[in-house]
């Protein structure tokens, strides 16, 4: 791989590009439900991390000492995404009775099947698995155990630095 696709890659790699995907193929797997920008995170983090919520034997996207300070960041990102997302039309944007929701369009649901991939699979497979097991309805719930798992991995890596 070149220089310019390596750079390419590492743009895209934890952008708004990436995080939309991931988002268009929640939506898609959860069907009609109208979801918020924090339900969005949630369960997007979840099932990303699936493993360490003893949901799947694996992770998506690895086992790194930092991966629970990601979560601080990503409201940010999934916001502009959802922005790019409702721009060009592949999500609706609806004013609900708890604020504001997003559900996929048509023109979403069509981008979902051309994304034909290992990864997106994976993906689906992992918001199967916490639509399976989570109630991704109470909020409260989702951020305690992200929280949780937040203080368990500072303790993990706060332990490891004492050894050496």
């Amino acid at each position: 791989m070149g220089e310019k696709e390596k750079m390419n890659e590492m743009t895209i790699l934890g952008s708004p590009f990436e995080i939309s995907f991931r988002i268009l193929l929640m939506l898609n797997e959860i069907g009609n439900a109208e979801l918020d920008v924090q339900r969005i995170c949630a369960i997007d983090f979840i099932a990303v991390y699936a493993a360490d919520f003893n949901l799947l034997d694996e992770n998506l996207h690895g086992y790194g000492n930092y991966r629970f300070s990601e979560y601080s960041a990503r409201r940010d990102l999934v916001t502009l995404a959802l922005k790019i997302l409702v721009l060009n039309g592949t999500i609706i944007f609806l004013s609900t009775r708890n604020g504001f929701g997003y559900k996929i369009s048509e023109a979403g649901k069509n981008v979902c099947h051309c994304l034909i991939d290992s990864y997106s699979d994976e993906y689906c497979i992992a918001i199967r698995a916490v639509l399976k097991n989570i109630d991704i309805s109470d909020d409260r719930a989702m951020l305690k155990r992200i929280n949780q798992h937040i203080l368990y991995s500072l303790q993990e890596v706060n332990n490891e630095s004492i050894l050496f």
